[in-house]
């Protein structure tokens, strides 16, 4: 009984404590901590930084354009962190959307996050390659027949080409107009062998060199596989382009 006593005194003081600290702290002004304010404005800044930032060098900052602006974000006082993450749509262009999350973390140790998703859509532009005049079907590139334009990302082919490196040397597989987008299946490796073409049939092997004449049956570039027709006992064989003169029979 007298147990039970001591505790709820001891209680009760404690109670009157925290209270008469209370009333002295609103008594003296001290105000208790606002809670964080993240603005619609704030949200979808820290959403368009993140986009800029993932979408690579090619992507203004411009054309990131919000479809509609954010709820806002409130949160309790305390030191605060975002997360960004991509929720539908790809940030080479189009439209996307991206989930924000912040988390605010209090003096002592609780956390609280808030989320919310902001729509942009991307009007990205890509430097492609296309070419300066009109290229027939096989023409061998040059630099003189190509040059890079930056175009909006929804006029950009699939599989389009975007250093001139990447087709200098080679010939196209089709005729290509003036200005059009220079793709990976619009060129192609130089064919080394004609069809037609009159080459030599080597074939090596330990201790013996066999050298023949022969007539390719398609084209091939340096290191296809291709069928040839030798020309002494009029066999169809398959061997690899070794240069535009030679084709090497395996043994």
């Amino acid at each position: 009984m007298i147990r039970r006593l001591v505790l709820a005194i001891a209680f009760a003081v404690v109670v009157t404590v925290t209270f008469v600290a209370l009333a002295a702290s609103h008594a003296s002004g001290a105000a208790l901590p606002e809670p964080a304010r993240l603005s619609s404005e704030a949200v979808a800044a820290i959403a368009r930084d993140w986009i800029t930032t993932h979408a690579g060098t090619n992507l203004e900052r411009n054309a990131v354009e919000l479809a509609a602006p954010p709820r806002e974000l409130v949160l309790p006082a305390g030191d605060i962190s975002t997360t960004v993450t991509l929720q539908t749509g790809s940030l080479s262009g189009g439209p996307v959307t991206v989930l924000v999350e912040v988390t605010s973390q209090d003096r002592l140790g609780a956390r609280t996050t808030r989320s919310t998703t902001v729509n942009f859509r991307i009007g990205a532009h890509q430097d492609v390659v296309v070419a300066v005049r009109e290229l027939p079907m096989r023409t061998a590139l040059t630099s003189g027949d190509v040059r890079t334009e930056r175009r909006p990302y929804d006029r950009v082919p699939p599989g389009a080409l975007h250093e001139t490196r990447e087709v200098v040397g080679k010939e196209v597989t089709r005729s290509l107009a003036p200005g059009e987008v220079l793709t990976a299946s619009s060129v192609a490796t130089p064919r080394a062998v004609r069809r037609g073409a009159v080459v030599t049939l080597l074939v090596e092997g330990r201790g013996f060199r066999i050298v023949a004449r022969g007539v390719a049956s398609e084209d091939g570039a340096v290191g296809d596989t291709i069928k040839v027709v030798n020309q002494s006992s009029r066999r169809e064989m398959a061997g690899k382009v070794e240069d535009d003169r030679t084709v090497r029979i395996p043994f």
